[in-house]
C-alpha cells in the first residue's frame, strides 16, 4: 500500500526532522485547500434566478370569493323549532308528524311564483351580460381603441398648428434653444416663464409618435392620460401668451392692429386646443363604455343580482335544521304563516350540529341551504343564519346541520368548516376584494403591485378593510380596471418584469 510505504520511509528519519517534515506537509495541505477554494466556481446568486407573477384586473379578481373558511363548535341538540324565514301561503307540506327527516331536507314551501320569476329574470340579465362581454371583447373594443388612437393623432396635429403656426409668430427663433419674444412685454417674470414654456413644448409636440409606438404595450387609459397632460401644457402656454399680448402696449415696433391680429390668432389657437382636450375625453369615455373591464363589471353585477334572487327564492323553502323525527306540525297545507312563525319541531336526542359565527359582510355571501364541509370530509348544510348581530360577539350566528353519519364528531369539539358562498358581498363593485396574498405589507403600509410602463413593478398604497376568508376588502387605492400582481409575496417595487400577453404571466428579473 502507498500509505504503508510512506510510513516505512519516514520511520528512519530523526524525530526533529519528522516534526519539521510534518509541519511542511500540513502547510502544503492548507495551501492546497486554499488554492482549491479560490479556484472552485462560486454558486450563482439569487439574482440569476427568475420568478413568475400573474397579472389580472381588479374587476376579475373581485369575482365571487371561494369557500369561506371558519371554525365552529360541535353542539348537541334534543330538538329544534323550525321558523319561517318569510311569510305567505304554504303550497307544499310533504311531511307529517312522526316522519323522519334529515338535516337540510325541505319539509315545506311557500308560494314563490314571484321569486321564481325574479330568478328567471336575473338569469336572463346574466346571460345577456355574458353575451355583451363576448361582443365587447371582439370588434367593439377594437373600434373603441382605434377611436382613441385616432383622436390622439388628430389632436396632436391641431396642437402643432396652434403652436407652430399661430403662437410662434410672436417669437424670434421659436424652435431654437434660445427663443425670444418678438413683442415688448413689461412683465419680465412673464417673459421668462413664456421662454421656458416654449422650450418645453417641442418635446411635447413630438410625443405623438412615442404614444403611437407605445399603443401596443400601453393601456388606452395611460395613453389618454399622457395625451391629456400634453394638451394641458399647451393650453397653459397659450394662456400665458394671451396674457402677455394683452399687457403689451402698442408701439412703433408693434402696432395696435398687429396686437389685435395676435389676439385673434391666439384665441383661435386656444379654441383648437380646448377642442383637442374635449375630443380625447370623449373618445376615452366611449372606450370606457365599450371596454372589456366595463363589460366584466356588468357580468359581475348581473351575477350578484342572480345570487340575490336565488337567496330570496331559498327563503320560501323550509328546511329541517337537524335530522330526527317531526314531533310537532302546527300548520296545514294552504295555511298563511307569518315570518318567524313556527312551522314544525324536529326531535333527536342524539343529533349534533355545528354552531359558528361570521361577520356581517360574510353572512351576506351565505344562504340557508348552501353546502358545508366539516372537518375536511363530513358533508353539512347551512340550516340557519341569524337575522341580526349577536350583541355578545358582534357577529352573525350560523348553524350547520349534519344530514349523514355523525359518529366522527364529538360534542364540544372545535372543528374547521368550509362554507359554500352564494354571492359576493353587497356593493362588491364599490367594495373591491382581492386575494390576501396580492397585498404586500411595506414599511409605509399595505400596497399592491402593477407593471409600469418602464417594465418595473410599481407599488400602489391601498387601505384594507374586512377579511373575507382568503380575500380582503380594499377600501381605497384601487379601480376595477387596474391590472395588479395576484401574488406579491417575495416581490419588491422596482423589480423589472417582462409581461407575457398571452398568459398574463410576467418573468421577473430582480
Amino acid at each position: 500500500m502507498r500509505f504503508q510505504a510512506i510510513v516505512a520511509r519516514t520511520s528512519a528519519v530523526p524525530r526533529g526532522m519528522k516534526i519539521a517534515g510534518g509541519l511542511a506537509i500540513l502547510a502544503a495541505g492548507i495551501f492546497g485547500i486554499r488554492a482549491a477554494t479560490r479556484s472552485t466556481p462560486q454558486p450563482q446568486t439569487a439574482a440569476n434566478t427568475q420568478s413568475y407573477v400573474t397579472v389580472e384586473s381588479v374587476a376579475s379578481l373581485s369575482a365571487p370569493a371561494g369557500p369561506l373558511q371558519v371554525t365552529g363548535t360541535v353542539t348537541p341538540v334534543d330538538q329544534a323549532t323550525i321558523l319561517a324565514q318569510t311569510s305567505g301561503e304554504l303550497t307544499s307540506l310533504p311531511v307529517s308528524i312522526g316522519d323522519r327527516v334529515t338535516a337540510g331536507q325541505v319539509i315545506a314551501s311557500f308560494s314563490n311564483a314571484s321569486q321564481e320569476a325574479a330568478v328567471e329574470q336575473a338569469q336572463g340579465a346574466y346571460d345577456a351580460a355574458e353575451v355583451a362581454l363576448e361582443r365587447t371583447a371582439g370588434s367593439s373594443a377594437a373600434n373603441a381603441t382605434s377611436a382613441v388612437l385616432a383622436a390622439l393623432a388628430s389632436g396632436y396635429s391641431s396642437l402643432d398648428d396652434a403652436v407652430h403656426t399661430r403662437a410662434d409668430q410672436l417669437f424670434l427663433n421659436p424652435r431654437s434653444s434660445d427663443p425670444t419674444l418678438a413683442i415688448t412685454v413689461p412683465d419680465s417674470t412673464l417673459v421668462n416663464t413664456l421662454v421656458a414654456e416654449r422650450l418645453a413644448l417641442d418635446p411635447t409636440l413630438a410625443d405623438v409618435q412615442t404614444l403611437m409606438n407605445a399603443s401596443a404595450t400601453t393601456s388606452v387609459a395611460d395613453l389618454a392620460a399622457r395625451a391629456t397632460s400634453d394638451v394641458q401644457q399647451v393650453l397653459t402656454f397659450l394662456n400665458y401668451l394671451i396674457t402677455a399680448v394683452n399687457e403689451t402696449p402698442p408701439s412703433q415696433a408693434t402696432s395696435a392692429s398687429a396686437l389685435a391680429g395676435y389676439q385673434t390668432s391666439l384665441a383661435t389657437a386656444r379654441t383648437e386646443t380646448v377642442a383637442v382636450l374635449t375630443g380625447i375625453t370623449t373618445a376615452k369615455t366611449a372606450y370606457d363604455a365599450n371596454s372589456v373591464s366595463a363589460a366584466q363589471a356588468a357580468v359581475k353585477q348581473a351575477a350578484s343580482a342572480l345570487a340575490v334572487a336565488k337567496a330570496e327564492l331559498e327563503k320560501t323553502l323550509v328546511r329541517a335544521p337537524i335530522s330526527g323525527l317531526i314531533v310537532s306540525l302546527p300548520v296545514s297545507l294552504g295555511d298563511y304563516v307569518s315570518q318567524n312563525g313556527s312551522v314544525a319541531i324536529v326531535s333527536n336526542p342524539g343529533s349534533l350540529y355545528i354552531d359558528l359565527s361570521v361577520t356581517s359582510a360574510d353572512a351576506k355571501t351565505l344562504s340557508v341551504g348552501n353546502k358545508a364541509l366539516v372537518n375536511g370530509s363530513i358533508p353539512g348544510v347551512i340550516t340557519f343564519i341569524a337575522p341580526a348581530l349577536d350583541p355578545m360577539t358582534g357577529k352573525i350566528e350560523v348553524k350547520i346541520g349534519i344530514p349523514g353519519d355523525q359518529s366522527a364528531l364529538t360534542a364540544g369539539d372545535v372543528v374547521p368548516v368550509s362554507l359554500t358562498r352564494t354571492s359576493v358581498p353587497s356593493g362588491s363593485l364599490a367594495q373591491l376584494t382581492i386575494p390576501i396574498i396580492a397585498a404586500k405589507i411595506l414599511p409605509s403600509g399595505p400596497a399592491v403591485f402593477t407593471v409600469g410602463t418602464s417594465s418595473a413593478l410599481v407599488a400602489h398604497p391601498v387601505t384594507l378593510g374586512s377579511i373575507l376568508g382568503d380575500r380582503v376588502v380594499v377600501a381605497s387605492g384601487l379601480t376595477p380596471d387596474m391590472q395588479i400582481v395576484t401574488d406579491a409575496r417575495g416581490l419588491a417595487a422596482g423589480q423589472t418584469v417582462i409581461v407575457d400577453a398571452a398568459t398574463t404571466t410576467a418573468s421577473v428579473a430582480p
